[in-house]
Order: structure tokens, then C-alpha cells, then sequence
């Protein structure tokens, strides 16, 4: 037997996961199983983890979704700055 079929007997099925979210934000990417959760409430709590801009755009599945928007398990949840936008104030 090869090394490499002696490597895959070892791992263990995985598990599923419920109620998983994927969550994006610049270059920060996670899963996280926050469905039943709004967008409202994952921003707030993922603001200073992934440093989440408030001016943000909430978008789910490539959609803009309002802070009062319950994720449902598949969900992609993503915030996003504008094209062009910079970090300072607009005058």
C-alpha cells in the first residue's frame, strides 16, 4: 500500500456542519454557523475581529441586504466599501 492511501484511511469523515454562513469582508474570509443571526447582529459582533467599516455595504448572495435581514444557513454574507471610496472623510 501507498503512503498516500495509508494518509487518506486516517481522516475521519467530516462532520456536518449546521447552520453555517460564509462571511467575507477585504481580505478576511471565515465560516461561521451564524444562521438564525441578522446581519445587524454579525456586524456588530465581527466589527473589531475583522475591523468591519460601519459606512460598509451589507450585501447577501451578491445582494444588499438591510441590518434586519435573518441569514439562513448557506448564506454568504459579505461588506463591502464602494469602488473609490477612501478612508476619509468626504467633504
Amino acid at each position: 500500500m501507498s503512503r498516500l492511501t495509508d494518509l487518506t484511511r486516517l481522516k475521519k469523515p467530516a462532520q456536518a456542519r449546521t447552520g453555517q454562513v460564509k462571511i467575507s469582508y477585504g481580505v478576511h474570509s471565515l465560516e461561521a454557523g451564524i444562521a438564525g443571526q441578522s446581519v445587524g447582529e454579525v456586524r456588530q459582533a465581527l466589527k473589531e475581529p475583522l475591523n468591519i467599516d460601519p459606512r460598509a455595504l451589507a450585501l447577501v448572495n451578491g445582494r444588499d441586504a438591510a441590518a434586519s435581514y435573518v441569514l439562513k444557513e448557506g448564506d454568504q454574507l459579505e461588506f463591502v466599501r464602494l469602488a473609490g471610496e477612501k478612508g476619509g472623510r468626504l467633504w
